[in-house]
């Protein structure tokens, strides 16, 4: 029994020696570690006025919002101050900087869950947190933002730090400070909210860019009724007064602090991915955010829609992004946020991603392989050409450039789904599980994809097949003037520059007589695609596009709404605004031609006569069956053709000394479309093709068309 007291009374020794030891090493580790560390008043004096954070554009403009509206604490409602302290600081004037009980309770919930979830930051420490510090997360910065809260406690009241914390937070949207955020959402002084909307506000603070007072409301309101709901637990309100007001629908009355808001939030947010802070301490330090936007091009294309497609946005949203090809900074936004940001069905404008340029990188297809274009039905899906038409064997390049829908499917059937959507993911275009299916050939996607996903795949064709997802930001310098972010113009090589140049070259056509012509006019080279996506059994439309780029810029311009009437589609408004916008960017100057790579040698084809009409699926009884003819990359000669079930082809070679057949094919399988090399063609001699086509008891029923070509 000695012995076992005597035990105990060295553990506890043991203990206490180890804690006085743990308590005097935290204690010296504190005391070196905030050793010169004082409360810098001058920052929180300036707060009132000061507006630390500047975004600058491509001329180094500040684009900032304007200087922030203080509002004294004194002419705010009870129920207003009780909101935020509710929502952010429930024991605010009952600890002296650092809620001791909050740190326990939330290292408990921690505990619990497994996780590090529950923070337990007070009004004090976060406006320390957004003044005083940077955003690196150590134990060092927070024993710094610990010693400096003390600090900050005893110079000024309760009433004082809560009035430079509600002056200073950021709201979204370009908002900072309580008094701007209440002007711009329901256009009128903090002093006169009522106790639903200071919820309201409350409850965007924590994360602006997930509760978004404009753009995400009702998960915002679902925060501000569990903020009353804390409200009326602390006796703070009544019971009358919480079941009116989580009833209470917002009257937002937007006001803009900017002309283009969308804008300036997205910035602002990837600002915050870059540095890994917090929108709140980002917006109150002296950074300087450098971007490629530029203020007097950004106002003429605003005021040019804003005027001339005034009619048009009684009935219909209209959005565009501009981005500037070499640096895939974005220089332009116009909008609604909520638009912008969400994902549509791309329509046809996925074509060349998903369908053309993975066929041709595969070499699958040239531009001027035969397609033929028929009534189709594949288990079940059967698709229809917009003019409801079908237009027999047409070339690829005029499959895409008059947008058809059939052989854009049975490309993708030949191509394989899950090729398609592995060459579409190297340029940042992601697919539910769900789109497993040809549908999506025609964009129809399951949950779609946004306008800035699908103009980043776009500057790829522009670049070279060079890819990288666009951006605002160019470079971020702390207070000091040094850079702590550069935006580096590395790319990633999502397809050859052959492919690249080709879908390019398909088009520049399109610009000039296909769906997008209304771009004809243009002295340069423009490549556009159009897409229009109908609205379910109806004629009526609901989304239409126009991407279309230049060597300089990718533009998307984009008008959608319910029940779009049927002369609202990708062809007409979207490509007309294209076109002014082009002609405000390119008023002064014209970008340059796009180049043929070297990668890819021009065919030599002395006869091209490929203007294809067939209405029927078989090419015989006095209709003209076509080949088609070009150089692949290896600069053999690549002869292309439709071979038809239960037919014998036989493929002719001539020049001046012989005639040969080089390829005999008895057809039994199904339709499919014929790629044949000749890996024989001697380097400078010049060949004439043609085919010979038999039934099958080889009596010859026609032959092909003949094309010349020089091998390189």
């Amino acid at each position: 029994m000695k012995k076992f007291k005597k035990f105990i009374k060295i553990l506890i020794l043991s203990f206490a020696i180890l804690f006085t030891l743990t308590l005097v090493s935290g204690v010296t580790f504190f005391i070196t570690t905030t050793k010169g560390v004082s409360l810098d008043t001058n920052k929180l004096d300036k707060l009132s006025t000061a507006k630390n954070l500047k975004v600058y554009d491509s001329s180094n403009k500040i684009i900032s919002p304007s200087n922030k509206n203080h509002i004294q604490v004194s002419k705010l409602s009870s129920h207003t101050k009780n909101a935020f302290i509710a929502a952010e600081d429930k024991r605010y004037y009952k600890h002296n900087g650092i809620d001791y009980i909050r740190i326990g309770g939330a290292i408990l919930s921690n505990i619990k869950s497994h996780s590090f979830s529950q923070g337990a930051s007070t009004i004090s420490q976060q406006l320390i947190k957004n003044t005083q510090l940077s955003s690196e997360k150590t134990i060092k910065r927070k024993l710094k933002e610990l010693k400096l809260t003390k600090a900050l406690e005893n110079k000024y009241s309760k009433n004082q730090i809560l009035e430079m914390y509600l002056n200073n937070i950021y709201f979204g949207n370009g908002c900072y400070g309580i008094e701007n955020a209440s002007n711009h959402y329901f256009n009128k002084s903090a002093s006169k909210l009522t106790l639903a909307e200071s919820a309201l506000l409350a409850a965007t603070i924590n994360a602006p860019s997930v509760y978004d007072i404009e753009n995400n409301i009702d998960k915002t309101i679902s925060r501000r009724n569990l903020i009353l709901k804390t409200m009326k637990n602390q006796n703070k309100i009544t019971s009358d007064e919480y079941n009116i007001a989580i009833t209470e629908s917002p009257k937002l009355n937007l006001t803009n602090l900017l002309s283009n808001n969308y804008l300036y939030s997205e910035i602002i947010k990837e600002a915050c991915d870059l540095l890994k802070t917090t929108e709140n301490n980002l917006v109150n330090n002296n950074y300087k955010i450098y971007t490629n936007i530029n203020l007097n091009t950004n106002k003429e294309i605003t005021e040019l829609i804003n005027n001339k497609y005034k009619n048009l946005q009684n009935s219909a949203e209209i959005c565009v992004i501009i981005i500037q090809n070499k640096t895939n900074n974005i220089i332009y936004t116009y909008g609604n946020k909520s638009t912008l940001s969400s994902k549509k069905q791309p329509g046809s404008t996925i074509k060349p991603i998903l369908v053309y340029a993975p066929a041709i990188e595969k070499e699958i297809i040239t531009p001027s392989t035969l397609l033929l274009d028929e009534k189709i039905n594949i288990s079940g899906y059967s698709p229809e050409n917009a003019d409801k038409n079908f237009h027999g064997f047409v070339t690829a390049r005029d499959a895409l450039k008059n947008s058809y829908n059939i052989p854009a499917v049975k490309l993708l059937k030949e191509l394989g789904v899950k090729n398609a959507q592995n060459f579409a993911n190297k340029l940042n275009i992601n697919f539910s599980k769900q789109d497993n299916n040809l549908a999506i050939a025609l964009g129809g996607f399951t949950e779609g994809i946004t306008l800035k996903s699908l103009a980043d795949a776009y500057t790829a064709f522009a670049d070279s097949g060079k890819f990288s997802s666009s951006s605002y930001i160019s470079k971020i310098e702390d207070e000091n003037g040094k850079t702590i972010f550069e935006k580096t113009n590395s790319k990633s090589q999502a397809m050859s520059s052959k492919t690249a140049y080709l879908i390019t070259d398909i088009l520049k056509d399109c610009s000039k007589s296909g769906t997008a012509k209304r771009l004809k006019d243009f002295n340069f080279d423009v490549a556009s695609k159009t897409g229009t996506v109908a609205e379910n059994n109806s004629k009526l439309n609901s989304d239409a596009f126009n991407v279309s780029y230049t060597t300089e810029h990718t533009i998307i311009s984009y008008v959608g709404g319910n029940k779009l009437s049927e002369s609202i589609n990708g062809a007409t408004y979207p490509t007309m605004i294209t076109k002014d916008i082009l002609n405000v960017l390119y008023k002064s100057h014209k970008p340059k031609n796009f180049t043929i790579p070297n990668s890819l040698k021009r065919s030599n084809i002395l006869d091209e006569n490929i203007n294809i009409n067939h209405t029927e699926s078989i090419p015989f009884q006095n209709q003209n069956f076509k080949i088609a003819i070009t150089n692949n990359q290896n600069h053999s000669p690549i002869i292309s053709f439709y071979k038809l079930q239960n037919y014998k082809y036989k493929l002719i070679r001539k020049n001046k000394t012989k005639e040969e057949i080089i390829l005999t094919l008895v057809s039994l399988d199904e339709n499919k479309i014929i790629n044949f090399e000749d890996k024989n063609a001697k380097t400078g001699q010049i060949y004439e093709y043609f085919i010979e086509i038999y039934d099958k008891n080889d009596n010859l029923l026609q032959k092909s068309n003949s094309l010349k070509l020089k091998s390189y």
